[in-house]
C-alpha cells in the first residue's frame, strides 16, 4: 500500500481518532480540496485508486479559461466564476499556469459573425473584472494572416486577438498534493475504496484495498471527489442510487508543431462547435470533442472517428498542408463529470 504521512500513524485507524476529512479521488479537485483543508488545520486523508492526476486531470485541453462558448448559452455566472479562478491560478500558481495568446479568425461562411464575436469578447472582458491579462483587440485580414500564415485566406474577414491561460494540468495536481503533504496530509495511491463504513446510518469511514490487503480508515466526513467515477462510487452507499453525473468525452490529438507561438480558436465546419489548436511541448495540440459517454471510465480511448473529426476540422483551415493519421504523435481523452 503506497502511503505517505506527516501525522501520527494511528490517525484514522480506529473510531476514536478519525480523520476530519477523507477524500476519495486524487485528481485536481481532490488534491485542491486536500491542500485547502490541511492549510486550515484539518487532518485529511486522500485516496486515489491509480496515481495522482492520472485521470481526467491530466487529459484536459491544458487551458485555464472562462469558457467563451458558454456565453452563447447565457451562462454568465459560470463564465464569471471561471474567469475569477483563472485569475487566481495565474496569481497563485505562476509556475504551472501562464498567459497564452489566442487568435480567433472569422470567416464569411462561419456560424458567428464578426459583430457577434466582438460583442462576446467585450462581455468576456467585462466578466473578467480582476484580470491582468492584455485586452482583446480586433485584427483585419492582413494583420491576422501575418500572425497566422498557415490559415487559408478565402472568405477570411479578420479576427480577434485575446488572452487566456495555459496550464500544466498534471503538474498542478502533484503540486497541490505535495503542498498538502507538507501540512500533514496522509495519502494513498494505487488504493481502491471497496466499501463504506456505516455508523448510525451515516458514513463513518471507508475500507480500502491495495496489494490484496484490506484496511479500515475512519473519518468524520467522507467526500466523493472521483469525477467521472462518482456514479460508480455512490453505489457503494446506495446500490440503486441515481447517477450523479452524465459524463461527456473530450478527445484530443497531438501532431508535430505547426509553428504556432499562440493558440487558435476555430469552428468545426461540420457542426460549428469551437475547438482549439494550441502549442504544447514543441508540438501542436488539437481538441476537443464533446460527446455523451455511457461506457466504462476505465477503458477510455480516442476512436478512429474522433481522430478523423479533428483532422477534418483542422485541414479545413490549413492553406498548404494536409494532416493525416500518420502525423498523429499521440492522442488522449478525458471525461467531464457534468450534471
Amino acid at each position: 500500500m503506497d502511503s505517505s504521512s506527516t501525522t501520527k500513524s494511528s490517525m484514522g485507524l480506529n473510531q476514536d481518532s478519525p480523520f476530519d476529512l477523507i477524500i476519495i479521488g486524487g485528481g485536481i479537485n481532490g488534491a485542491s480540496i486536500a491542500r485547502d483543508a490541511t492549510l486550515r488545520g484539518l487532518h485529511v486523508c486522500l485516496i486515489e485508486k491509480n496515481t495522482f492526476g492520472s485521470g481526467t486531470s491530466s487529459r484536459s485541453t491544458k487551458l485555464a479559461h472562462g469558457g467563451l462558448r458558454y456565453l452563447e448559452h447565457f451562462e454568465f455566472s459560470l463564465v464569471h466564476e471561471s474567469l475569477r479562478e483563472r485569475h487566481l491560478l495565474l496569481q497563485n500558481a505562476p509556475n504551472y499556469v501562464k498567459p497564452l495568446k489566442f487568435v480567433y479568425p472569422i470567416y464569411k461562411n462561419g456560424a458567428r459573425s464578426f459583430l457577434k464575436v466582438r460583442c462576446g469578447m467585450w462581455l468576456y472582458s467585462l466578466l473578467a473584472k480582476t484580470s491582468t491579462l492584455p485586452k482583446y483587440r480586433t485584427l483585419n485580414k492582413p494583420e491576422l494572416l501575418k500572425q497566422c500564415p498557415l490559415l487559408k485566406n478565402e472568405h477570411l474577414i479578420g479576427g480577434i486577438e485575446y488572452f487566456d491561460a495555459q496550464m500544466k494540468d498534471y503538474e498542478l495536481v502533484l503540486a497541490n498534493v505535495s503542498d498538502a503533504k507538507e501540512h500533514g496530509l496522509v495519502s494513498y495511491e494505487n488504493t481502491t475504496v471497496i466499501n463504506l463504513i456505516k455508523s448510525n446510518d451515516k458514513c463513518a469511514g471507508v475500507i480500502i484495498k491495495s496489494n490484496e490487503t484490506n484496511q479500515k480508515i475512519y473519518g468524520s466526513i467522507v467526500l466523493n471527489a472521483t469525477g467521472p467515477w462518482c456514479n460508480e462510487l455512490s453505489k457503494l452507499d446506495e446500490p440503486s442510487a441515481k447517477p450523479l453525473v452524465a459524463p461527456t468525452k473530450g478527445s484530443h490529438i497531438i501532431i508535430p508543431s505547426l509553428g504556432l507561438t499562440h493558440a487558435l480558436t476555430l469552428e468545426v465546419p461540420m457542426d460549428k462547435r469551437m475547438f482549439f489548436m494550441i502549442p504544447w511541448e514543441d508540438n501542436t495540440l488539437i481538441g476537443t470533442t464533446d460527446t455523451p459517454y455511457n461506457g466504462d471510465p476505465n477503458t477510455l480511448i480516442v476512436t478512429k472517428d474522433e481522430k478523423n473529426y479533428l483532422l477534418n476540422a483542422i485541414n479545413y483551415y490549413l492553406t498548404d498542408k494536409t494532416i493525416t493519421m500518420n502525423d498523429i504523435i499521440d492522442s488522449f481523452a478525458g471525461l467531464r463529470p457534468l450534471q
